[in-house]
């Protein structure tokens, strides 16, 4: 399709979204679902939110069939947490998800976003990424890495990134994932049995790949479907090992680094910049395909498509690298969400979203019940053009001090905080406190806890309210030991002791 073709489609389709019935889902048909996260691609690596680096022309046309999120917030920076407020929609500190390497609780947990489609009549698959299972660090402990007990471990379980049909998977039947590796030019995934099976492709077009034959058998049994697609890149290692064939080519040799990031010190190198970014426009160009088959297969019409991240990274902002901090660079996440003939093309919303949101707002677009358990937002109504705000802030925060393990006082130590439009707010497990105004300085760098002291007691006071919600007591990473047993299967919550 080319452009003038596209700017013909849109403008016919957003003159038919005025047009009751017109268009759109037959009557009593369920809307599809596609969801696509990928792993730490930052909100402004992509044109429709500023960036500068590659273009990313799929993304960007997505965005303009669309509702594109200017205040989607990572409000748990991580991995597994965001996954594990994505499948709940609840806070870490109610679904027990708060690190990487711990194992889903269904019991806890039993109304997953797969589990409500599948009850009501849907299939449901899962592709890419999970990390909601211990992996190779379940005997390994809590508290420290110890290669002598992994080494252990995978001698007996060879295929530990497998993970088994049944409660596992958290209600998702169609499987072609693995729990965590960074083989990404050496593909491998698990289907119902524990062998790994190789692509012999990128791991993105793999996935692609997966999907496309996976909605494609759908359309043909005429039942409605929620997929979701977990794509590792744009993930380290920033190496030239681990980017798709032909891609360096399409990344500058110049970087335009952010403001706050220090160029006589800066901790990311031109070269890793690259690396990511050739992962990142791989990412769009399997996002295009992914499109190009909804148009062609004439899915289109009758499916939401959600295109988000986990997390965002610093890339030198601030002098830090990866993620876990409550900087925009590591917080803000893009989300586009289309549902043609339903959601405006081209509309945005500046509605503050989170992970925990994804669950209560799909069940809302597809109208399905919500349940009560449920902490997020449904922000269907916002998408849809018929409601405000829900909220005026959310809360953020880090659990403990390192991805994998339960550990205290790194170079990524604790800490909570609210984010509001206007503000972030954060105070460290230390005690030290940082304030930021993320309209007149998008880049945080100045501090504003002796300059705003009204704004500053207004957003104390609110963090002691949202951390009462979440039942949160703001413990050091290492007091969350009594939550996990020694295989990291979870045993109590905030809200208390796990049933059975």
């Amino acid at each position: 399709m080319d452009r003038r073709e596209f700017l013909k489609l849109t403008t016919a389709g957003t003159a038919a979204m005025a047009l009751p019935g017109c268009g759109g889902l037959a009557p009593g048909r369920k809307p599809n679902v596609l969801f696509v996260f990928d792993d730490q691609l930052r909100a402004d690596v992509c044109g429709v939110y500023g960036g500068k680096d590659i273009t990313t022309p799929n993304i960007d046309q997505l965005a303009s069939q669309g509702v594109v999120f200017t205040n989607s917030i990572s409000s748990c920076p991580l991995c597994t947490p965001y996954r594990g407020m994505v499948q709940t929609g609840r806070y870490p500190t109610h679904s027990g998800i708060l690190m990487n390497f711990v194992e889903a609780s269904a019991v806890q947990n039993p109304h997953c976003l797969a589990n409500l489609f599948a009850a009501a009549g849907y299939e449901t698959g899962f592709i890419g990424k999970w990390h909601l299972s211990s992996g190779w660090r379940h005997e390994e402990g809590l508290y420290t890495s110890n290669d002598e007990a992994v080494q252990a471990y995978q001698q007996k379980n060879p295929e530990t990134e497998y993970v088994a049909p049944g409660p596992s998977r958290l209600g998702y039947k169609h499987w072609q994932a693995f729990n965590f590796h960074c083989n990404f030019n050496s593909y491998y995934y698990y289907e119902d049995e524990p062998k790994k099976l190789y692509s012999g492709r990128y791991e993105t077009d793999t996935q692609t790949d997966q999907a496309i034959a996976y909605m494609d058998k759908c359309r043909n049994s005429g039942r409605p479907f929620f997929l979701t697609v977990a794509p590792h890149p744009p993930h380290p290692p920033f190496d030239p090992g681990f980017i798709p064939e032909g891609y360096l080519e399409k990344t500058p040799e110049t970087i335009h680094w952010s403001p706050n990031v220090p160029l006589d010190n800066n901790p990311r190198t031109v070269m890793e910049m690259r690396y990511y970014l050739a992962m990142a426009k791989n990412v769009d160009d399997n996002l295009g395909r992914l499109m190009a088959y909804l148009e062609t297969s004439g899915l289109a019409a009758d499916t939401i498509v959600v295109f988000t991240a986990d997390h965002g990274d610093m890339h030198g902002s601030h002098g830090r690298v990866n993620k876990m901090v409550p900087y925009a660079e590591a917080m803000n996440i893009p989300l586009i969400v289309r549902w043609p003939y339903r959601i405006a093309a081209g509309s945005s919303t500046d509605a503050l979203q989170t992970p925990m949101d994804h669950l209560p707002t799909l069940c809302g677009l597809a109208a399905l019940s919500i349940p009560p358990e449920v902490d997020g937002a449904d922000l269907s109504q916002a998408m849809l053009g018929k409601g405000g705000d829900v909220r005026e802030d959310v809360l953020i925060g880090s659990y403990t001090s390192n991805w994998d393990f339960l550990q205290t006082g790194t170079a990524w130590p604790e800490w909570r905080g609210v984010k509001s439009k206007q503000y972030t707010y954060c105070k460290w497990l230390s005690g030290g406190e940082e304030l930021y105004d993320n309209l007149a300085d998008p880049y945080q760098m100045n501090n504003l806890i002796v300059d705003r002291p009204e704004a500053l007691d207004r957003l104390r006071a609110r963090l002691k309210d949202l951390l009462a919600v979440a039942h949160d007591d703001f413990r050091p990473g290492t007091g969350y030991g009594e939550w996990y047993d020694n295989q990291r299967n979870l045993v109590r919550t905030g809200l208390g002791p796990v049933a059975g």
